[in-house]
């Protein structure tokens, strides 16, 4: 199977990196895991994804993927896994439980969160059906493969790339001082109700309150900077383009700079800057131009770099693209869609692959927000203030667990 457009990038700038671009997701349920019913869903999904059955080859100078008829596997235990080598029957995607919690590990290279979500919530409705006797989901019963498999990017006309000048922002390994090190990560608990509450009086919304509380965070740790504190923000793309069912990477951007006129107003106000910036640059026309420039840079490197070496090398600084240049980086995909699957969600966590200097993935789900946070320095100081924030705010919260990233592995062709 052909590497889409929009997944390009990731795929060939991930290998070139030497990124281990995957995510985990981990889901506690209310009682242990029945292996049977588990293997079960998980074959349930196999069937309904049928384009993410692959082992990513390399054919001479291109990367793609392969048809592979061996089961995704399940096993137990909640240790590293390596996607795409023979642990994993070469497939870029498994899945592993112990005790009362469920691990998704999925490539980044062939889907992005909201296609690694909808594989998830799958597996934990079928699951969930054989298990609790939850009623069906006609959402998750059925499918349109052919919707799911059309990238929108490789239809876009090609358009002229806008010349882009950036300015350097303030790093925590860089200007900070910090120790480059392997990936660490906080998973942090909230409850819903009282996050929400917080981010409502505030005006605000769950993930640019995040975005802000650790812009503040950061100021606070170094308020002599020269450099400005910069963020991103993740946004699916899909609604500005018109292709809501498209399991590819589909991904916009909105950046925030946590500038002294900003550090200046009441938070109420902060919440309402942010909020607007986000609204501002989610605009469909904005997002949209931005995938078609995207598209058009990627094809034209793909039609005018024959050699894969040099692809490699091109994608790996485009995937780099942020280096220097972004402070820190939060996603949220929103609210668990379906509260029958949730009410036996006690917790939900997303560890991300270590593409950025300090990352935030917020989950909400069983009534609860859960913060990972992750950073590939060493020290606690920033994780610190963080928290001493939430204290200060009056919002309640609790260190689940903290410690190396166990996100998989990924054996490059």
């Amino acid at each position: 199977m052909k590497i889409t457009t929009g997944d390009t990038m990731h795929v060939y700038g991930a290998i070139g990196a030497g990124v281990d671009y995957t995510v985990r997701f981990k889901v506690r349920l209310k009682d242990n895991v029945d292996p049977v019913v588990l293997f079960s869903a998980v074959s349930f999904a196999s069937s309904r994804f049928p384009y993410f059955m692959g082992r990513l080859v390399c054919t001479g100078d291109s990367y793609e993927y392969a048809d592979n008829d061996l089961p995704i596997v399940v096993r137990e235990g909640d240790s590293r896994v390596i996607l795409n080598s023979e642990e994993t029957n070469f497939h870029v995607w498994s899945v592993s439980y112990k005790e009362d919690f469920i691990y998704l590990d999925f490539f980044h290279g062939i889907t992005d969160g909201t296609g690694m979500y909808r594989v998830l919530a799958v597996i934990l409705y079928n699951y969930c059906r054989m298990f609790y006797g939850i009623d069906e989901i006609p959402e998750l019963e059925s499918s349109d493969i052919a919707a799911e498999m059309a990238d929108p990017q490789d239809t876009m006309e090609e358009v002229p790339a806008p010349d882009a000048a950036y300015s350097p922002a303030f790093t925590l390994e860089t200007d900070g001082g910090l120790t480059k090190s392997s990936p660490l990560i906080w998973d942090i608990i909230i409850p819903e109700d009282a996050f929400v509450k917080f981010v409502r009086e505030n005006d605000s919304t769950p993930g640019t309150m995040v975005e802000l509380l650790m812009g503040k965070t950061i100021d606070s740790l170094y308020p002599e900077r020269t450099k400005p504190i910069v963020s991103a923000y993740v946004i699916n793309a899909r609604p500005m383009v018109g292709a809501e069912a498209t399991n590819h990477n589909c991904l916009g951007m909105s950046v925030f700079d946590y500038s002294p006129v900003v550090k200046s107003m009441p938070l109420e106000m902060q919440g309402t800057v942010y909020r607007g910036k986000t609204f501002v640059q989610s605009r469909e026309e904005q997002v949209a131009s931005g995938l078609a420039v995207n598209a058009s840079v990627v094809k034209g490197i793909m039609s005018s770099t024959p050699s894969l070496q040099e692809r490699k090398n091109i994608f790996t600084a485009m995937f780099n693209g942020g280096e220097g240049f972004i402070s820190y980086l939060v996603s949220y995909p929103g609210k668990w869609k379906y509260p029958s699957i949730g009410e036996y969600m006690k917790e939900f966590w997303t560890h991300p692959p270590c593409t950025f200097s300090l990352m935030v993935l917020l989950g909400a789900a069983g009534g609860n927000i859960s913060l990972s946070v992750q950073q590939r320095f060493e020290g606690t100081s920033v994780a610190d203030a963080f928290l001493a924030l939430l204290k200060e705010n009056g919002i309640p919260y609790e260190v689940v667990s903290s410690g190396a990233s166990d996100v998989a592995g990924f054996e490059a062709p």
